[in-house]
């Protein structure tokens, strides 16, 4: 392998990564086929840089039209990509029969770019199940000469990097998008919930641990991490983190810490739990993360939507809107003045809710809210 060819083996792994890379590797084919005009494209919408078009040679203006030509003009089937899944090929081998100069690919993309009327060599992509993701079109110019049996040898050559390159690209985009997914799962808790390096630092924080920090109510997010603003109850913070971080003597996991965080307001104080991440970095959301910290706020009382609640309990939506009161905190003859009703609806309303909830006792039914699933939502 010379050095181009070696220089073109790094460009098609870095396109795994950087797709903008792409191009180069376009051009890399290019010079294989003597600067003919090579199209890249990708069947997947969307994402970096599957669904997207590069190419050398060809005028940008007609990029996107290739694909759409090609299966309106030309009888063709994506059974004819198994045929290139491992080798550069013709593909005449597939559409001899059919008169590509007769056809709308030719007269309307081909002919308008100085392309010659012969059918383009190609090479399919594909993911590691074998499903036909993308593929380069090699293309002759008016008056060039036909592709050789070498260069489409010398190109057979990085098949197999292509394929590795691109297993590479499909599992660092999953891997994205689980981290995005469980990171704005994260976000719906109502608890806040920040996790932390082997350094003590902030690599993730949810947008709870944000609401609880911007309270300015004795819990703060510093760089170096987190802490709290009484000094003796900021050094049991800081000796749960360090115990979190060592293995306990004789045991295989370190120890999960609780404390109660006073606020110079006087209002209730927060909650909070430190916790080991017993599977080790890289297998969390984030690969550094090695602690995690649950702090929460026993007077957020956070109920947005009596939808919500109504289709969790089977709620009417007086019913809910009671629930939603009495989970802020108002008392059943507030919440029944609230709701313009008098009190015997609104134990009427209240018993209703009792049934449906499994719950007998008014403080009771708002633990019951204020744990689940209705006090999730955005701020």
């Amino acid at each position: 392998m010379d050095d181009r060819a070696h220089v073109l083996v790094d460009r098609i792994y870095a396109a795994a990564l950087e797709p903008d890379v792409w191009n180069e590797v376009v051009e890399g084919v290019s010079e294989i086929f003597h600067g003919a005009p090579v199209s890249l494209g990708f069947l997947v919408p969307g994402d970096l840089s599957l669904g997207a078009r590069y190419s050398v040679g060809l005028q940008p203006e007609f990029l996107d039209r290739y694909l759409e030509h090609l299966l309106k003009d030309v009888p063709w089937s994506t059974r004819y990509m198994d045929r290139f899944v491992d080798r550069f090929g013709d593909m005449s081998e597939v559409l001899s029969d059919v008169s590509l100069e007769e056809s709308g690919l030719y007269l309307d993309w081909m002919q308008p770019q100085g392309l010659a009327p012969v059918w383009p060599a190609g090479h399919t992509l594909v993911d590691s199940g074998g499903t036909p993701i993308g593929g380069f079109t090699i293309f002759r110019r008016d008056g060039g000469e036909p592709f050789t049996k070498e260069e489409m040898s010398a190109a057979d050559v990085f098949v197999p990097h292509f394929r590795r390159a691109l297993a590479t690209h499909l599992g660092v985009r999953d891997a994205q998008r689980v981290r995005e997914a469980l990171a704005e799962a994260m976000d719906l808790m109502p608890t806040g919930l920040l996790l932390l390096d082997a350094r003590r630092r902030v690599v993730l924080e949810n947008r709870g641990a944000q609401r609880v920090a911007r309270l300015e109510d004795g819990f703060r997010i510093d760089p170096s991490g987190p802490s709290i603003e009484d000094a003796r109850e900021n050094a049991i913070l800081q000796k749960l983190i360090a115990d979190a971080l060592e293995p306990n003597v004789g045991g295989p996991t370190a120890s999960t810490g609780f404390m109660a965080v006073s606020r110079p307001s006087g209002k209730q104080s927060f909650a909070l739990m430190v916790a080991p991440l017993v599977s080790g970095p890289g297998r969390t959301v984030v690969r550094d993360a090695a602690v995690a910290i649950f702090v929460a706020d026993p007077e957020a009382g956070r109920i947005h939507d009596p939808e919500v609640l109504g289709a969790m309990y089977s709620l009417t939506h007086s019913e809910a809107e009671l629930v939603r009161l009495l989970a802020k905190g108002r008392s059943l003859e507030e919440a029944a003045a609230v709701r313009g009703v008098s009190m015997n609806t609104a134990r009427s309303h209240l018993k209703h809710v009792f049934a449906k909830t499994g719950t007998s006792r008014q403080g009771e039914l708002v633990r019951l809210v204020l744990s689940g699933v209705g006090s999730m939502g955005e701020e």
